[in-house]
Parts: structure tokens; sequence; C-alpha cells
């Protein structure tokens, strides 16, 4: 039995086995380093993706308060244009009453504004005289009388008076 040496026999199924064992460990640590990657690179498009949402949500934050702030602003306009104030019948009736008394002979008015502030006349006259009767008419009935726009025009005499609400005692 001295003729029979199993050593180099061994050693090479040894090596054989050695190299079978890195073969499937490098394969299980590539198969691992692989998976590593493919996670890391799945947790950073989540990453991507929370960080566009967050964006989006920070926008559509921003467009709210900028709405909710819009609405309140169209809110105290509206409210402020609702809270009319009444006007006291008996001024109406008789700024109305002394419209048909208005001393125009070829002048017309064209536009009457009453609101509780003040009264707006617009319109024109033909002659000096026709407009300087107008003007005394109005002083002689309201306390104040404001010319604001007089301009001539295509041969008119174009005008606009702005009035107090309050009238003179003695106008009817």
């Amino acid at each position: 039995m001295n003729g029979i040496n199993l050593l180099p026999w061994r050693l090479e199924k040894y090596r054989q086995l050695l190299f079978l064992f890195l073969l499937k460990m490098f394969a299980v640590l590539s198969v691992a380093f692989l998976f590593y990657v493919l996670l890391d690179w799945l947790q950073y498009q989540q990453k991507e993706a929370l960080n566009l949402q967050l964006k989006q949500f920070e926008q559509q934050k921003t467009q709210l308060t900028q709405t909710v702030q819009h609405i309140a602003q169209m809110k105290q306009t509206i409210q402020n244009l609702t809270e009319l104030q009444a006007i006291e019948s008996d001024t109406v009736e008789q700024v109305l009453s002394l419209l048909p008394q208005f001393p125009f002979q070829q002048g017309e008015l064209e536009i009457f504004n009453l609101n509780e502030e003040r009264i707006q006349l617009n319109g024109f006259c033909l002659s000096q005289q026709e407009f300087e009767s107008l003007h005394e008419f109005l002083s002689s009935h309201f306390n104040t009388v404001k010319l604001t726009q007089f301009k001539t025009e295509q041969g008119r005499l174009v005008f606009q008076f702005d009035l107090s609400l309050t009238m003179r005692g003695g106008s009817e």
C-alpha cells in the first residue's frame, strides 16, 4: 500500500470545491450587491416622487392661501357695495319734483345720478344765457353746487354739476 498516494487527488478535489465555493460566494455577493443597488435606486425614485409631491403640495397651499385672501377681499368689496345707505324718500321726491322745472330751452340733461352722497347732473346747453340760468336755478335750490366739468364741444356747452343732497329751505 505504499504505492498509492491519495494526497494529490484530495488536493485537486479540495481545490475544485474551493473554486466552486468561491464562485458560489461571488455569485451570492453579486446578487446581493445588485439587490442593494436595485433597492437604493427604488428608494431614490420614491424620494424624488415624494419631493415632487411636496413641491406640488406647497404650490397648491400657496394658491389656496392666495385664493382665500382674494375671496376675503372680494367679500369685503361686495359687503362695502351692498351696505347702501337709504336716501330719505322726501329728499328723493323733492329732487325729482325739480327735474321738470329745470330752465332748459334748447339744452338737455343727459345723465342724472342720485346716490346717498350727492347728485350728479351731466348735460349740455346751446347758449351761455341758458347755462347761467340753469346754474342760478341749481344754486337757489341746493346748498352746494360744484361745476366739475365745463367745455365747449361742437357748438354746445357741455357741463357736469355735483350737487349736495341737502336742499335749501324754500325749495318747493
